[in-house]
């Protein structure tokens, strides 16, 4: 098969929906198949490990705490049929929600299966309604889709919202192989003095909730002192305004690591004891925590839709509701004082994780393909 993914903003944004469809990419080509990525234009020309045909030009947008951007294709619809007629994918695979401006267009001249994986949930009323509104005038081209995925019943909610309909749940794919095989290694040597490193990875951005895990690290340092650190990998918009809350705080053993490239990342967090994702909303799944599953780390997150759905098929990892910092602390506190407990947790996540795993998602997503390719095979027979 022949797989062409759709995606409303670039390749060189790091993202969840980045994430989910190089994924894909790579567990398409390790199976004998062909991938080629659609997506909007950008300044940018660091070569990409896929390959990307990106069209128009991608105009930055920001909501919800977060940025992405829309794309603006201004070729002829004979261009786009040109261009598909010549790519011969087999399936196109949308990222939703979707923009009317490419991946629209792109449908609409297709005669490919036509699959949409939704990925995101939006929980601020305000936004979503917003969105409803935009939704109507996409609509329409809802009838070139063939089947319809979502990446967690979080994300479904959002979904249904928008676009009612009939949704598969399949979930998200993490190279656990990478992660699981630095934590069968050693530490890193500046975390192997025996104290306990709590770890935080992602974008410094407001919904990644950072402030709240410095408040209740507060709490924690105050308690332990230089037995714990915290260490914090990323980087964003918000970098200067936590680091001065950490300076504000007196916090005197935090750590900022700023960007980890990827390949960095499985061993970092594999020298952890612990990791936090306190997030506040917006999270439809939460790719880190299976990260962190796999590198054998006990974690402590909000109970935001996206991060509940996760762990709560994974007992013995904490959900504190949003926003308490009082009982965020307290969760951190309780996996600091038992090595034993972060032991057992461990050991259940490193297994836990393998459920996650490209190689299993990666097969539920290619039977979601041969199903629609069927689908559409007969009806073109009819």
């Amino acid at each position: 098969m022949k797989i062409g993914f759709l995606l409303d903003d670039h390749m060189h944004r790091a993202g969840g929906v980045q994430e989910y469809v190089r994924g894909m990419v790579r567990y398409l080509e390790r199976h004998g198949h062909e991938a080629v990525v659609f997506s909007g234009g950008t300044q940018f020309d660091e070569p990409l490990p896929e390959r990307v045909i990106p069209l128009g030009m991608s105009l930055p947008f920001k909501g919800s705490g977060s940025s992405t951007s829309v794309p603006i294709v201004l070729r002829s619809g004979r261009a786009l049929r040109r261009l598909l007629h010549e790519e011969q994918c087999d399936v196109l695979h949308v990222q939703a929600p979707y923009s009317p401006t490419m991946s629209g267009r792109l449908l609409a001249h297709s005669d490919a299966a036509h699959l949409l994986t939704f990925q995101i949930r939006i929980d601020r009323s305000p936004r979503l309604w917003l969105l409803r509104q935009l939704a109507r005038l996409q609509r329409p081209s809802l009838r070139h889709i063939h089947k319809r995925l979502a990446i967690s019943s979080a994300a479904v909610e959002t979904a249904q919202a928008l676009f009612p309909g009939e949704y598969e749940v399949i979930g998200v794919g993490v190279d656990t192989q990478a992660f699981a095989a630095a934590a069968a290694q050693p530490r890193l040597p500046q975390y192997a003095d025996g104290r306990v490193t709590l770890m935080t990875v992602g974008r410094l951005e407001v919904r990644k909730g950072v402030d709240h895990l410095l408040r209740a690290y507060q709490l924690v340092e105050r308690e332990h002192h230089d037995a714990v650190r915290l260490v914090i990998a990323g980087d964003g918009p918000e970098r200067e305004a936590l680091h001065q809350l950490a300076a504000d705080l007196d916090l005197k053993n935090v750590e900022w690591l700023g960007y980890v490239p990827a390949e960095v990342l499985p061993r970092l967090m594999a020298s952890a004891d612990m990791f936090c994702a306190t997030a506040t909303g917006q999270e439809s799944f939460g790719y880190v925590l299976i990260e962190a599953m796999a590198a054998g780390l006990p974690i402590v997150a909000y109970a935001n839709a996206g991060y509940a759905g996760v762990l709560q098929r994974h007992p013995g990892n904490l959900l504190v509701p949003v926003g308490n910092i009082q009982l965020l602390a307290g969760a951190l506190a309780t996996f600091i004082a038992s090595p034993q407990l972060r032991q057992s947790v461990s050991s259940a996540n490193r297994q836990g994780a393998l459920q996650h795993s490209w190689e299993v998602v990666g097969a539920q997503v290619v039977r979601a393909y041969e199903e629609v390719l069927a689908q559409t095979k007969q009806a073109r027979r009819r």
